[in-house]
């Protein structure tokens, strides 16, 4: 599964598989974080591609792997998306305070917004070529 489009059908595929499990009738906070989420994973997928980066992120590194497959990236990718979209619901439907609910959506929207500029200054590319690294690897 190797080629030019590779990690565009990957994307795409990931993106299709967020709506089909219900994204169109997501609230503008939850899809906002999914769309963030998708570009995570695209630029995840394409450092994973490349032997000169590793996967830092604590959470991440144990869950994938320093040099994940592609394989685990979107398995890690769809989980993530679909426990992000559990517990917002879930939040939404028992009633939690609406304090609560923004807290979650806020920082988790940050906290991916971060890691998505912090892997972009890093040289990391949602497509495409990295910026070049000094591989010591």
């Amino acid at each position: 599964m190797h080629g030019p489009y590779t990690k565009l059908r990957l994307t795409v595929g990931l993106v299709t598989l967020l709506y089909l499990c219900g994204c169109q009738s997501m609230n503008r906070e939850e899809l906002a974080w999914q769309a963030l989420h998708v570009m995570d994973v695209a630029q995840t997928l394409n450092a994973a591609s490349d032997p000169c980066y590793v996967e830092s992120a604590w959470l991440t590194q144990r869950l994938i792997g320093e040099q994940p497959r592609h394989e685990e990236v979107l398995a890690w990718g769809v989980a993530t998306a679909v426990i992000h979209m559990l517990v917002s619901r879930a939040l939404e439907a028992r009633g939690a305070p609406e304090w609560l609910q923004r807290t979650w959506s806020v920082t988790t929207i940050s906290h991916t917004a971060y890691a998505l500029a912090s892997n972009h200054n890093e040289g990391i590319r949602m497509w495409g070529d990295n910026d070049p690294r000094d591989c010591r690897r």
